[in-house]
């Protein structure tokens, strides 16, 4: 199998070299893969990035390979294209078009033709003025044929102006853009040579829209000779390349490589092909004077031709136009063209003059198979238009199917479909995986089932990508012809499609393929969002789980923390509680009855030692404020009227005791509806007002503290009442607490933990002098 390195398929130049190569390596038995890509450094990003298709040729997968060069390396210099072979310089090479060092080449000598055209529109219509729309600078080929029209013009004694030289890079749109610009620069022309046809295609267009006549006003002339050269208006006299001999030829060179011998560079030439827009009147279009076959004729061909020289000897009229017809038939079945019959049929009658037996005729029988041969071309012409019209519908109608497709079984179902109402067929279509592109495997999704060996499976099947197909595919596809597509989305290659030659369009695959790259990235994207959406759902669940979990985990350690601190509250409290009783019935009792001995000791000795009377009565005031302070301290450690007078008069108690302690002013004020029933939620109130008011008292500076237990019902924003709570503040006027509050000690992270044991909002507020500290808790619950 032989691969192809070649650009777009629409093109006339590249059809007619790909049919050339195609024939003749069907004739030796020889598979083709056309890798179809772009033009190699080309400034238009979407080419740049379809030219992926190249990195996948080697010799794992083709045996040998023909470069196109003329096409792919519109933007390469020699140097440029010598590095692009010599990247594959492991499997046999062969170029066409462009000579490269170290490898064999086949291509086109147009000087001759190219002055030759130049003295016909000199000598033969007058022509003085010259424009030229050259190729890109720095292409060997262009350059060569731009350096014989000016040499040609010198030997006219013509002289060229610089002005009236533009560049193109091959196709229609830059001939336009060039002709228009030579229009720009006001220097008047009255001949055009373009460097190729599809340019001078374009330079028609412009000079037409200009109101400039071809040929009365400029005569145009073009280059290669495509077949769309005899249909423009008016008919492009152009240099005729022989395209299909270029092909032919690349092969029989790269078969001889790959046999072991060496390869020879390969010259063939070009002629003038006289057409009307150049100023010629319309005349004969076939070489009357052919008296041997030339080497791209077809083994057929040779044989039909026979054939007819025996007819025409004879003569059989109605035998030899019963065998024109059938190979007429035969070369519109295969895409030959028709015309070179004409050429065929000067050779037979050149044949037929030399047989000593042939018998003169007036020539009727020639005339009528040239008749034969025009309206068999016309025809043609017509059923292909007609087929034109077929295929636009059903590539629209293929176009909107794939479209429609959001899933990928959906897409390559409708593709496979659309496939067979092309008249391809059948096909391959592979992804890239792992997103690199051209990376060490693909994934094969698409395939025909007579040409597998195992199921492809939901996912496809991987394969090492340079071996283009995985080794389940039978063999037999080795021995077609296949063209590859990259399937690029904007910049981004998807993969490619691997499909056979037969579509009687060329240009079918690369709009199939853009229609298909587009449907597969939907599908694709559609894909992935399922696959994150399902990975998302699982890793969802996954988290839940764990939080799950973890908040099991959590609830627990906090109800056993809270049980924790619950008690420890408990324990401090039932502590304070035993240490208060302990003062109250021991310590003071025991103070007391010290009190009572030392009260009778006064009184013996106020009558013997009258003079210590006063130090005796300084003794007693202590005794008795060390009984009251006492009594004091065992009531604040346990409040044992709590429970019996509840907490507002507990509180009393409190502020009472500490206004007799410290000389600050405590004004203290309790709503009558201020009532906790619960024992233990009223304590831990009772112990975060004592806090509080400690604090001020020893730490404000305050010389007035305000101790408030009251009712407040929370109001919503919108007006709406909310729920009823006890509130119990302590408010100084002293210093304040710091702004913010550091970090908290031992005394506040109590309170807090108080309150939040029994389920109230504890609040610390720096006032504009002073600091409050709140207690909210809930009505209702427990209180």
């Amino acid at each position: 199998m032989i691969g192809v390195f070649t650009a777009e398929l629409d093109d006339a130049y590249q059809t007619a070299v790909l049919r050339g190569i195609e024939t003749r390596a069907r004739d030796f038995g020889i598979g083709v893969i056309s890798f179809v890509g772009h033009r190699i450094d080309s400034p238009i990003g979407s080419e740049a990035i379809a030219n992926v298709v190249y990195r996948l040729a080697n010799k794992k997968n083709v045996d040998g390979l023909i470069v196109v060069s003329t096409t792919i390396a519109t933007f390469l210099d020699a140097e440029d294209l010598a590095a692009f072979i010599s990247a594959r310089n492991k499997m046999p090479q062969i170029s066409v078009g462009l000579k490269v060092p170290g490898i064999g080449s086949i291509t086109v000598d147009g000087s001759e033709a190219v002055a030759g055209m130049v003295r016909h529109l000199v000598r033969d219509h007058g022509r003085t003025r010259f424009a030229l729309i050259g190729g890109p600078p720095g292409h060997s080929e262009a350059d060569e044929r731009q350096n014989a029209f000016l040499a040609a013009l010198e030997e006219e004694g013509i002289p060229f102006d610089e002005k009236l030289a533009a560049n193109g890079d091959f196709i229609r749109r830059s001939g336009a853009d060039a002709a228009r610009t030579l229009l720009l620069r006001g220097v008047a022309f009255d001949a055009l040579f373009c460097m190729n046809d599809r340019m001078a295609f374009g330079a028609l267009d412009t000079l037409q829209e200009r109101g400039l006549r071809v040929p009365e006003d400029v005569s145009v002339i073009g280059f290669d000779g495509i077949e769309e050269s005899r249909y423009v208006s008016p008919p492009l006299t152009t240099v005729l390349q022989p395209l299909n001999e270029l092909g032919a030829s690349a092969v029989e060179m790269l078969v001889g490589v790959l046999n072991g011998g060496k390869p020879r560079d390969r010259v063939l030439t070009s002629v003038p092909i006289i057409r009307q827009s150049c100023g010629c009147p319309p005349r004969r279009l076939y070489n009357s004077g052919l008296t041997e076959l030339p080497s791209s004729a077809t083994a057929e061909e040779r044989e039909i031709i026979d054939e007819l020289t025996a007819l025409a000897v004879q003569p059989d009229s109605e035998g030899f136009i019963a065998l024109l017809n059938d190979a007429l038939s035969a070369a519109s079945r295969t895409g030959r063209k028709l015309r070179v019959w004409n050429d065929y049929l000067s050779l037979v009658r050149h044949r037929r003059d030399l047989h000593p037996a042939a018998r003169r005729d007036d020539g009727t029988l020639f005339e009528a198979a040239r008749v034969l041969i025009g309206e068999t071309e016309g025809r043609l012409h017509a059923a292909r238009w007609v087929d034109s019209e077929d295929r636009l519908s059903t590539a629209l109608s293929v176009s909107n199917s794939l479209a429609g497709a959001f899933e990928m079984p959906d897409m390559l179902r409708r593709l496979e479909t659309g496939l067979k109402e092309l008249g391809i067929g059948e096909g391959f279509l592979a992804l890239f995986d792992g997103g690199e592109p051209v990376g060490a495997r693909s994934r094969l999704v698409m395939a025909p089932r007579k040409r597998m060996h195992r199921c492809l499976g939901e996912k496809g099947l991987r394969f090492r990508t340079l071996q283009l197909l995985p080794p389940c595919v039978d063999a037999s596809w080795r021995k077609s012809s296949w063209v590859l597509e990259a399937l690029v989305f904007q910049d981004e290659p998807l993969g490619y499609m691997l499909l056979p030659r037969g579509a009687a369009d060329p240009a079918v695959y690369g709009t199939l393929s853009d229609q298909v790259a587009g449907a597969l990235k939907g599908a694709l994207l559609l894909e992935q969002e399922r696959t994150h959406e399902r990975r998302l759902e699982e890793e969802v669940a996954r988290r839940t789980a764990e939080l799950t979990r973890t908040n099991r985990e959590l609830a627990c350690e906090i109800a056993r923390r809270m049980h924790l601190e619950q008690e420890v509250l408990e324990i401090s409290n039932l502590t304070m509680q035993r240490i208060g009783q302990d003062l109250h019935d021991d310590l003071c009792q025991h103070l007391a009855g010290v009190a009572m001995h030392f009260s009778v000791l006064r009184d013996g000795i106020a009558h013997s030692a009258p003079s210590s009377a006063a130090l005796i009565d300084r003794i007693g005031d202590l005794l008795s404020d060390s009984i009251a302070r006492a009594k004091q301290i065992a009531r604040g450690l346990y409040p044992a009227g709590l429970a019996e007078h509840g907490l507002a008069s507990t509180i009393e108690d409190l502020v009472e005791m500490a206004r007799r302690s410290y000389p600050v002013t405590i004004d203290f004020r309790a709503s009558p509806d201020f009532r906790i029933g619960n024992a233990d939620r009223a304590l831990q109130v009772y112990r975060i007002i004592q806090e509080a008011l400690a604090n001020a008292l020893k730490h404000s500076g305050s010389d007035r503290i305000d101790v408030r237990l009251g009712v407040q019902q929370r109001t919503s924003p919108e007006g709406k009442k909310g729920g009823t709570f006890l509130v119990s503040e302590v408010i100084d006027y002293g210093v304040g607490i710091a702004n913010p509050i550091p970090d908290e000690g031992m005394g506040l992270r109590i309170m807090r933990c108080r309150a939040a044991s029994v389920g109230a909002e504890l609040t610390i507020d720096r006032l504009k002098q002073g600091t409050r500290v709140a207690c909210r808790l809930a009505l209702g619950k427990r209180s």
